[in-house]
């Protein structure tokens, strides 16, 4: 069981939300073993980068996370609840992820360097989101989905790019194919989240992915590494 926080505002958030000010809503019982009586548990604060009106933000000020704890003694079990455009363990959001790699994949002008520069971050970490992206998941598997949600979805395989201006400019074979497959599946992704019989309000269809994928598994997608990690015993 999962708690799916409702779609909060940024701003409303930032400005409501922390110590001496409003708590999110008390968990109804625990995640991990489902015990009904959940207690406040302190405070935690990040500074991420967010996509805000198209742009790159990263807050002046510290952002809030609420922690909250088990009551039971056999679990005392701890977690953070996070607003759903905060994933767990990112300074730079996987909306900038997903807007740096389609930028650069799509845009035939676009370069690491140019891309990197409008979203702050170092050029070799827009290289890297890229082949991250790639390995995270088949588009197969997105498309499937997709289509299982009704036909009326528009899933349709041929929809998916064939090439791609990044492509072009990749210095070898297998770089082509990362580029494209990573193209694929941020594609993927979008018709998986226009499939929604209840699409979701983030309009990051990676973040809100990844999301569900936490919410529902306690699974982390790391950049580090290919795929999920294994699932987590406790949030962060």
């Amino acid at each position: 069981m999962s708690i799916a926080l409702p779609w909060s505002d940024f701003k409303s958030y930032c400005d409501t939300v922390g110590p001496g000010r409003e708590r999110l809503p008390r968990p109804p019982q625990c995640v991990f073993c489902e015990h009904a009586r959940v207690w406040f548990n302190g405070w935690r604060r990040v500074l991420p980068t967010l996509i805000i009106d198209e742009q790159a933000h990263r807050p002046t000020d510290w952002i809030w996370l609420q922690r909250v704890r088990c009551a039971r003694a056999e679990c005392r079990q701890s977690w953070t609840l996070r607003p759903p455009w905060l994933y767990p363990y990112r300074s730079l959001e996987p909306d900038v992820a997903e807007q740096a790699a389609l930028t650069y994949l799509l845009d035939p002008q676009a370069r690491y360097i140019s891309v990197a520069r409008a979203v702050g971050c170092a050029w070799v970490t827009v290289w890297r989101w890229v082949g991250w992206i790639a390995a995270l998941v088949s588009p197969a598997i997105l498309m499937a989905q997709a289509a299982r949600l009704g036909a009326g979805s528009g899933a349709d395989p041929a929809r998916l790019p064939r090439t791609i201006p990044a492509a072009a400019r990749a210095r070898s074979p297998r770089r082509a194919r990362v580029v494209q497959q990573a193209a694929s599946v941020l594609i993927a992704l979008t018709m998986l989240q226009r499939a929604q019989p209840e699409p979701s309000a983030d309009p990051s269809p990676l973040r809100g992915w990844l999301v569900a994928e936490f919410l529902a598994f306690r699974r982390l997608a790391a950049v580090t590494r290919s795929g999920f990690s294994p699932p987590l015993n406790i949030s962060p």
